[in-house]
């Protein structure tokens, strides 16, 4: 039997608790407190629509597990970390390397965040039709996760580069996802009428308002994670900690807040009259979920004269039926 790990050092002891193992703790803790905001998001899309297309509630249904499941490793190393372990340091260190529900936590947050960015790579291909933008993104987004992966399954490959690789790549990806998505809504915003091009003004309001907090948590994520000391734990690796476990869930709350504003937007733009409709009755779905703007201005001035007569407003990001056809 191998001899007892020799003690630490008081001062690296402390710096092992503060920065490490509390980082851990307050990570976790961040990461329950939005799952709450994303369980009260998932909530108020249940409630207002359960009319909404089929693939659109899949999306929810299968987010609402993944990052439910997120939540509860998280509770079950805090339990792990703080009561088995609660005086035992060096125990909690070899958790690190031996622990496989400690071991996957970065590989489950590279799932959720792909998983959600596949989703707005979705609506920027439906908004700009350009395969090749949606291309290069998904490709910077899949080797994303294929370095997350290795960092975490592979061999003898668990060192910081690879992660440092990972961090890098998703805060490419996403500034290119969020810079297209606004240009595409610009773009068509030019093209259209005035009703449509304000649809088109409060979509580009809601796309830099919901993917700004996860940009700015992917670059202090990538920034700390550089910048900590290898050798000794500092305030670097606290922040690396938290910032991980907090941008899962910011791009979860990103997409649910872009599914769950779409009332809203449909009430400011209203198209038509409303007043015909039955106390009580619900406007009915239409199939504007994921529509193109790929359509010239007459075909969309056509397909505005549609609306007026079916339905006050699009529900989703495009504000056009799917129906209407493309452009070359």
């Amino acid at each position: 039997m191998p001899p007892p790990p020799p003690p630490l050092p008081a001062a690296f002891k402390s710096a092992i608790t503060t920065y490490l193992l509390g980082g851990w703790d307050l990570a976790i803790c961040a990461d329950l407190m939005l799952q709450g905001v994303l369980f009260a998001q998932i909530a108020h899309y249940t409630a207002l629509y359960d009319t909404d297309v089929l693939v659109l509630r899949v999306f929810v249904a299968v987010l609402l597990i993944i990052t439910t499941l997120k939540t509860a490793q998280g509770l079950t190393i805090l339990w792990t970390l703080n009561v088995q372990h609660f005086t035992d340091v060096n125990a909690a260190l070899s958790l690190f390397s031996t622990s496989w529900i400690i071991c996957i936590d970065l590989a489950l947050s590279g799932v959720i965040a792909f998983y959600v960015q596949l989703f707005f790579c979705a609506r920027l291909w439906w908004i700009s039709n350009n395969l090749y933008i949606v291309a290069v993104i998904v490709t910077l987004f899949i080797f994303a996760l294929i370095a997350v992966c290795i960092f975490t399954f592979v061999g003898n490959s668990r060192n910081v580069t690879w992660l440092i690789i990972h961090l890098g790549t998703v805060f490419a990806g996403d500034v290119l996802l969020c810079g297209s998505t606004i240009y595409a809504l610009l773009y068509h915003s030019r093209h259209v009428s005035a009703q449509t091009a304000g649809i088109l003004s409060s979509l580009t309001k809601l796309t830099f308002q919901s993917a700004a907090p996860a940009v700015v948590c992917a670059l202090i994520t990538l920034v700390s994670m550089v910048a900590w000391d290898r050798i000794r734990p500092n305030g670097y690796l606290l922040l690396a900690l938290i910032a991980n476990h907090v941008l899962p869930k910011l791009y979860a709350i990103s997409a649910m807040w872009t599914l769950n504003s779409r009332r809203n937007i449909r009430r400011a733009h209203s198209i038509g009259p409303r007043s015909s409709l039955p106390m009580g009755e619900r406007q009915p779905s239409h199939n504007f979920e994921l529509s193109s703007l790929r359509a010239s201005s007459n075909q969309l001035d056509s397909i505005e004269t549609e609306m007026q007569s079916t339905t006050p407003l699009p529900v989703d990001d495009s504000g056009f039926s799917k129906s209407a056809p493309r452009s070359g």
